[in-house]
C-alpha cells in the first residue's frame, strides 16, 4: 500500500469531515472546542496503540522465555534418557548372572512350603483318621478344620508346581491329587453331614420348640458356618485365578451354597408332593384330602421358618423369602400337573375352591406369615389364568353332560309313568 496515496485520502476524508462540520458561520465559534475534543481523542488512541503494542510485546518477551525453558528441559530429558539407556544396556547381563539364582530361589520357595507342610504331609493318615472320626460323631468344625489344613498343604505344594514350566508340571499335579486323594473323601463325608442337617432345618427347629433344647439348632447353625468359610475360599482362588495363571484347587470352586439352596429346595418339594397318599381309585375324596395336608404343611412350615429357622440363617441367605418362593413354585408345578390331568366335576370344584383361597388367610394370606401375596400373585400366580379358564370350561361341560343326562333319565321316567 502506498503511504503517499493513504495520506492523500485521510487529508480527503478530513476535508470532508471539516466541511461537513462547519457549513454556517456560527458553527466556527465551536473550533477552539473542537480542537480540544480532537486533541483528546488523538490521546487516547494513541494511549490504547502504546498499551496493546507494550502488552504484545511483553507476550512476545514471556513466549520466548518459556522457549528457552522448554529448550533446557528437552535438552535435560535428552541426557537423562540417554543416562538410562546406559543403563539398562548392563540389564541383560545381569539377567543372565542372576538366573542361577532365579532357579535356586524357585526350589527354596518348593522347600519351604514343603517344610511349612511337613507336618501334614508325613501325619496325613493320622489327621484323616481323627477327622472321620470328628464326621461320625458330628463334630463338623473340628473336622472341617483339620479338612481345610490338609487342603491348603496339597494346595500350596500344587501351586508351587503349577508355577514350574515344565512338561512334568501336570504329572506332579496328579501325583499331589492322588496322595491327597483321602481329602476329598473327607469332604464328600463332610458334605453328606451338612445337606442331611440341612434337610432338616425345619425339623430341628420345630424339636426344638417342643423340647426347648439347643442342639439341632446349634447343628444346623455349625452347618451354615461351615458353608461360609467354604463360600470364603472359593471366592478367595476365584479372585486370584488371574494372578496365579489361573490355578484352581481340585474341587473348587464347590459352591456350597448353591447345593444349600437345592438341598433346601428338594426338601421342599418332598414336603409338597409327598403328601399324595391317596388317589381316585382309593379315595374319591383323594384331592381335597391332599390340599387340606397340602395346606397345613405349608402354613405350619412357614411359620416354623420365619419364627425359627431365619435366625440360623445369615440375613443376606433371606432364607424366608426363599422359603416363601420355594413352596410357592412347588405348589404351582404340583397344582399345574392336577389341572393337566382329567378331572371330575368335584374335583375340579375343590381345585377352583383351593386356588381362590390360596392368597386369603386360610393359606399364605394368614397374618402370622406376613406375606405380600398380592404382590407375589401378580408376579407368578399359583396357575395361570388360561388354566383356571380350562378348568372353568370343563365344570361348565361336565355339568351340561349332567343336566341333559338328567333331562334324559326325567322324560323317560315321566312318560313311563304316564304309560301306566
Amino acid at each position: 500500500m502506498d503511504p503517499a496515496q493513504v495520506e492523500k485520502e485521510a487529508e480527503a476524508a478530513a476535508l470532508a469531515q471539516v466541511a461537513k462540520m462547519f457549513q454556517r458561520p456560527d458553527q466556527l465559534e465551536k473550533l477552539d472546542a473542537l480542537k480540544k475534543k480532537a486533541e483528546r481523542k488523538k490521546a487516547a488512541v494513541e494511549a490504547m496503540l502504546r498499551t496493546g503494542v507494550h502488552s504484545q510485546v511483553e507476550g512476545i518477551r514471556a513466549a520466548i522465555g518459556h522457549l528457552t525453558t522448554a529448550c533446557e528441559d528437552i535438552k535435560y530429558v535428552e541426557n537423562s534418557m540417554q543416562d538410562i539407556y546406559d543403563l539398562l544396556k548392563r540389564f541383560p547381563e545381569i539377567k543372565t548372572k542372576m538366573k542361577r539364582l532365579s532357579e535356586a530361589n524357585t526350589v527354596h520357595r518348593q522347600y519351604a512350603a514343603a517344610m511349612t507342610n511337613l507336618t501334614h504331609i508325613f501325619n496325613i493318615r493320622e489327621t484323616i483318621e481323627k477327622t472321620h472320626e470328628f464326621i461320625m460323631e458330628g463334630k463338623l468344625l473340628a473336622a472341617h478344620k483339620h479338612i481345610m489344613e490338609l487342603e491348603q498343604a496339597r494346595d500350596d505344594l500344587m501351586f508351587e508346581v503349577h508355577k514350574l514350566p515344565s512338561e512334568r508340571t501336570e504329572l506332579d499335579k496328579n501325583l499331589l491329587k492322588n496322595y491327597f486323594v483321602e481329602v476329598e473323601k473327607l469332604v464328600a463325608d463332610l458334605g453328606k453331614q451338612i445337606w442331611y442337617i440341612l434337610s432338616r432345618s425345619l425339623e430341628a427347629v420345630r424339636v426344638q420348640e417342643r423340647q426347648k433344647g439347643q442342639d439341632g439348632q446349634q447343628q444346623l447353625v455349625t452347618a451354615l458356618r461351615i458353608i461360609e468359610r467354604e463360600e470364603r475360599i472359593d471366592k478367595y482362588y476365584l479372585e486370584h485365578k488371574a494372578s496365579t495363571n489361573n490355578f484352581m484347587p481340585p474341587g473348587r470352586p464347590r459352591q456350597w451354597k448353591k447345593e444349600c439352596f437345592d438341598v433346601l429346595e428338594r426338601n421342599v418339594q418332598h414336603r409338597v408332593e409327598g403328601n399324595q397318599l391317596e388317589d381316585r381309585s382309593i379315595n374319591k375324596q383323594w384331592l381335597a384330602r391332599y390340599l387340606e395336608v397340602c395346606r397345613r404343611v405349608v402354613v405350619e412350615d412357614l411359620r416354623v421358618a420365619k419364627g425359627g429357622v431365619v435366625n440360623c440363617f445369615p440375613p443376606h441367605y433371606q432364607i424366608y423369602e426363599r422359603f416363601v418362593q420355594m413352596y410357592h413354585n412347588c405348589i404351582s408345578r404340583k397344582l399345574r400337573e392336577i389341572a393337566q390331568d382329567k378331572l371330575e366335576k368335584n374335583e375340579l370344584v375343590q381345585l377352583l375352591n383351593w386356588v381362590q383361597n390360596y392368597g386369603g388367610e386360610q393359606i399364605l394370606g394368614n397374618p402370622v406369615l406376613q406375606i405380600n401375596t398380592a404382590a407375589m400373585l401378580a408376579d407368578f400366580p399359583v396357575l395361570p389364568k388360561s388354566t383356571i379358564n380350562q378348568l372353568c370350561e370343563q365344570f361348565v361341560e361336565i355339568t351340561k353332560k349332567d343336566m341333559h343326562e338328567w333331562l334324559e333319565k326325567t322324560l323317560v321316567q315321566e312318560k313311563d309313568t304316564g304309560l301306566k
